[in-house]
């Protein structure tokens, strides 16, 4: 990062938590396993999981219409929407652009997403950043959201690390959250098939060691770039936020990086991750994996909990997208914690939530599949939305459809190729 961009991070920060759950007790009794291997070996305690009316669009303006309502935004300031996501719902058309619609932004509003797996939030960051920093842009806001659903097939050694939920920031020259570090960049990329997902599944596939070892081999290379070109060492940073497909490879993370500091075989003591990690990491275990929206999720956590005793911290972040590309980079934390406080949503979610056992969550996921074919519209009408503000009613002659609370389902909302919105 340069100089220019100095001023800029995240004024506003809003998350999203799907209003439903499984825990992860549950899963290991059906599965026939000791729960301690969910709960401890890897560090899971409970997984968000969406409705069959919840989608990534959905998800997104959940996260992005709360953050526009609590902070006060003015909508015609946003002249750019960027959307990380690897759960995009077209090959062509992005999410982005449904948002675009469902917020009511302004025509003069710049909308994509970006995608590189769990990276895709980073990269959409970065380029809202270097956007905002342009002369012409100077004043105006950058919507950027990270929304996801992890699911891989029923059984697999994944299934315990689902999750699913969206983050919505405001990056802008009033960075009242988070102002980044203008230290020069640290960033890896390396060809690799450690997680993929085939245009022909629905699910994720992944290579579980393969994945682990890249993940550390990037996080070894972005530490020492980072610590050569900013000269930041561990006790420099209060605290830090590791990317968290599940919440143990937060701890081999640290280790790892504490190895980096003062060498191999060394082993962190409890009191001092407790210190780096843990009033970030407790997300993680509550959610499972948001894929893009991980890393942001732990901060709006780390936000939430500590509030005036995170004012003025200054945070490491490693984000790491697998196939690979990663980065590392670090902030500081806004000075006044007022800015953000009762304004996250992620506790609150928590709190609202209900807990499904095993057979309703298997309905959910053949009903999210079901919704997901050309003609499902007609099927989804019937119990529509579930209350929820804005619901996926299914897709009908190849078109998706959304509707919102304030209108029947037979006024919902479809999107087409002619116009933003016709009703």
């Amino acid at each position: 990062m340069n100089e220019a961009t100095a001023a800029l991070g995240i004024e506003a920060i809003s998350v999203y938590v799907p209003r439903h759950y499984l825990d992860l007790r549950d899963l290991a009794e059906v599965n026939g396993v000791d729960p301690r291997k969910y709960n401890d070996g890897l560090g899971c305690l409970r997984m968000a999981i969406p409705s069959p009316y919840e989608d990534p669009v959905t998800m997104g303006w959940e996260a992005a219409a709360a953050l526009l309502e609590n902070y006060r935004v003015d909508r015609e300031g946003i002249g750019l929407l960027a959307v990380g996501t690897e759960s995009g719902v077209d090959a062509a058309k992005p999410v982005a652009a449904y948002l675009h619609g469902l917020l009511d932004l302004s025509r003069s509003c710049r909308t994509f997403d970006t995608k590189h797996a769990c990276y895709s939030a980073t990269a959409a960051l970065r380029h809202a950043l270097g956007w905002c920093s342009l002369p012409a842009n100077r004043g105006r806001q950058a919507l950027v959201v990270a929304t996801d659903i992890a699911r891989y097939p029923v059984g697999s050694p994944g299934e315990p690390t689902q999750g699913a939920g969206a983050v919505a920031m405001l990056v802008s020259d009033r960075p009242h959250c988070l102002q980044l570090e203008p230290y020069p960049e640290a960033v890896y990329a390396e060809q690799v098939m450690d997680f993929w997902r085939p245009n022909y599944s629905a699910e994720a596939m992944v290579d579980g060691r393969v994945s682990v070892d890249s993940y550390l081999r990037a996080l070894e290379y972005t530490w020492r770039q980072y610590a050569g070109n900013s000269g930041l060492g561990l006790d420099d940073y209060d605290h830090l936020l590791f990317h968290a497909p599940f919440a143990k490879m937060v701890h081999k993370a640290y280790r790892r990086v504490c190895q980096l500091q003062a060498g191999a075989g060394t082993e962190p003591g409890a009191a001092q991750f407790e210190r780096h990690c843990l009033p970030a990491v407790w997300a993680c275990q509550e959610l499972g994996n948001l894929y893009s929206g991980s890393l942001y999720v732990l901060l709006a956590a780390l936000l939430e909990r500590l509030q005036e005793r995170a004012s003025g911290a200054r945070l490491g972040l490693f984000s790491y997208g697998s196939g690979c590309c990663a980065e590392f980079f670090s902030a500081r934390v806004g000075p006044r914690a007022v800015h953000w406080r009762g304004k996250i949503g992620l506790e609150a979610g928590l709190l609202r939530r209900q807990r499904l056992d095993y057979q309703t969550y298997l309905d959910f996921r053949a009903a999210a599949t079901a919704f997901n074919r050309d003609g499902s519209y007609w099927q989804a009408v019937a119990g529509w939305g579930n209350g929820q503000p804005v619901s996926f009613l299914g897709i009908r002659s190849h078109q998706r459809v959304y509707a919102t609370a304030t209108r029947q389902p037979a006024q919902a909302l479809e999107y087409s190729a002619r116009a933003r919105v016709v009703k």
